[in-house]
Order: structure tokens, then C-alpha cells, then sequence
């Protein structure tokens, strides 16, 4: 399961002009103090060396109790040029003209997408195409074709790892329901 977090963002600042290492911060609706990221990796070209500020233009509330105030971890993919096919119609108008069999119109868009592994939340994902992005122009650094397709397969790896975790933690999950307890599985708790 991935945590979906794009709606409830007001504002964020991504950092990749350390190589390596991503930094930033997401304001969210209903959190008066931002959440704070610490993130090993490199974004895709378009943002490595450079930093990122994104606004949503239309937030929406949401329980976000449970998300970290410092996400730290490895980053998935990380881009602000990521196509995608955007409706040029309201998502409740898509079903009649499926259910008509008729394409709908659709414009391709740049999306943003933030995927990153944290040590507190596992995967978290943001992902807009109607955001207002500002990339700063000059980079700090430049990623070569070659670092991107070795980022690439990093990510790739960060993705494959934190589905191992999934699998292991559910294995474990469902041995420890299968095992007979005993009076002192439950701590504190004493017939």
C-alpha cells in the first residue's frame, strides 16, 4: 500500500542540488508546520542539481495523523516531467462515454511525481498534473544519460526492497497468527 498524499497538499520546496541527497519540505492542509524530507538518491534529470517549488492550486482536507513530520529513506522516482493523459472532460462524464464506447478527450500533460521509500510511512507517493511548478534554471550539477539510467535502476531496486519488506512482514504476520499463545504474548496482561 502506498500513502497517496497529493490532494492534501498546499506547497512544497524540493532540493537536489546536493548530489545524492534530496531534501525539502510539504506544507499539507489541517498541519500548521511542514513535513520535512531527508532522502538518499537523485531525481530523474529535469530535477537533479536543481530545486523545485510546486503549488496545488486546489487542496483538499484529509486525516494525514498518521504521516511522519520527518520522512527520511530513499527516493523512488523523482520527476516533474513525467507524461500522462489528462481528461479534458470531469471524471464523472469518463463512464458515459465509456459506457457509449467513445474515446473521451484527453490532452497529454506534465505530471509530478514524487515517490520515495520513508523508514516511518514506507511507500509515499505524490502525483499532479494540475500543479504550478517552478524548476530553477541553472543547475548545480548535471546528471549524464548514464547516471540516469543507474538512478533508474536504483529506484527500481528501492521499489523491489520495500516489496520484500511487505512480503516478510506479512509472512511474519500471518506465522505469529498460526502459533498457539501463550499467558505472556500479551505484555501486561495476566489471568
Amino acid at each position: 500500500m502506498a500513502w497517496r498524499i497529493d490532494e492534501q497538499v498546499i506547497r512544497g520546496e524540493i532540493d537536489n542540488r546536493v548530489r545524492g541527497r534530496i531534501t525539502g519540505r510539504i506544507w499539507f492542509v489541517g498541519r500548521p508546520a511542514p513535513v520535512e524530507l531527508d532522502l538518499s538518491g537523485n531525481g530523474w534529470r529535469d530535477i537533479a542539481g536543481r530545486s523545485l517549488a510546486f503549488v496545488n492550486p486546489s487542496p483538499k482536507p484529509a486525516e494525514l495523523k498518521a504521516l511522519a513530520m520527518r520522512q527520511s529513506g530513499v527516493i523512488g522516482d523523482f520527476t516533474a516531467s513525467r507524461k500522462v493523459k489528462v481528461p479534458d472532460i470531469p471524471m464523472e462524464q469518463i463512464g458515459e462515454y465509456y459506457a457509449a464506447r467513445k474515446p473521451w478527450p484527453w490532452h497529454w500533460a506534465n505530471s509530478l511525481y514524487l515517490e520515495w521509500f520513508s523508514t516511518a510511512n514506507g511507500r509515499v507517493m505524490i502525483e499532479s498534473a494540475s500543479y504550478q511548478l517552478t524548476v530553477t534554471s541553472a543547475a548545480r550539477w548535471e546528471m549524464t544519460e548514464a547516471e540516469e539510467e543507474d538512478q533508474r535502476r536504483a529506484n527500481a531496486t528501492a521499489l523491489l526492497h520495500f516489496m520484500d519488506l511487505l512480503a516478510r512482514a506479512e509472512a511474519e504476520d500471518d506465522e505469529g497468527k498460526d502459533k498457539p499463545r501463550g499467558p505472556d504474548d500479551d505484555a501486561g496482561f495476566r489471568h
